[in-house]
């Protein structure tokens, strides 16, 4: 059996795309997953099933979502060594508690165009920076998110693909989920 987690994008945020996290293990149980657990409300599932391609895993989920609650729910797939690689590879140098509280990952569908990268280059280096290390897009903010002159910029598009954004503290929660057997 291998590890895998799914992101599931902008389900349980401001009242919209309402998903219990039980009901949520209940329908991945349907699809014959095993040992399934799930981190705060945003959509953070672990879970172990057999081998199989993660545009396969992520369709299936995105498609019993659909059936079972009536609305449409990208799911980005990882396995557990991708997320412990994410986690090792943070580009920016880090050392106080609070910066790593204005640390996010974006995990993106597929691994962006180099064109697609051409048009976020103006973002890297302002007051927020962005780096995108294959099919991960890492965001220090200056202040916090919402504060965020990139909070309205469009990345998903510019970047041509889906992607679904954890802090650093969940993304280390749900690696140490991951990790228990």
């Amino acid at each position: 059996m291998n590890t895998y987690i799914a992101l599931l994008r902008g389900i349980n945020v401001g009242g919209n795309k309402l998903i219990k996290m039980q009901e949520l293990k209940t329908v991945l149980g349907a699809l014959q997953y095993e040992n399934i657990r799930t981190y705060i409300q945003s959509g953070n599932v672990v879970f172990e099933s057999e081998e199989a391609p993660r545009e396969q895993l992520a369709g299936a989920i995105s498609q019993r979502i659909k059936e079972s609650f009536g609305f449409e729910v990208p799911v980005i797939i990882r396995t557990l060594e991708e997320l412990e690689a994410v986690i090792a590879g943070n580009p920016f140098p880090l050392t106080e508690p609070e910066e790593f509280k204005r640390l996010y990952v974006s995990f993106l569908g597929a691994e962006p165009a180099p064109e697609a990268l051409e048009k976020i280059r103006p973002y890297e280096e302002g007051a927020d920076k962005l780096r995108v290390i294959g099919k991960e897009m890492y965001t220090l903010y200056e202040v916090s998110v919402s504060e965020s002159p990139l909070f309205k910029v469009p990345l998903d598009k510019l970047l041509g693909t889906t992607l679904t954004a954890r802090n650093w503290n969940t993304l280390n929660k749900v690696a140490a989920l991951a990790r228990k057997p």
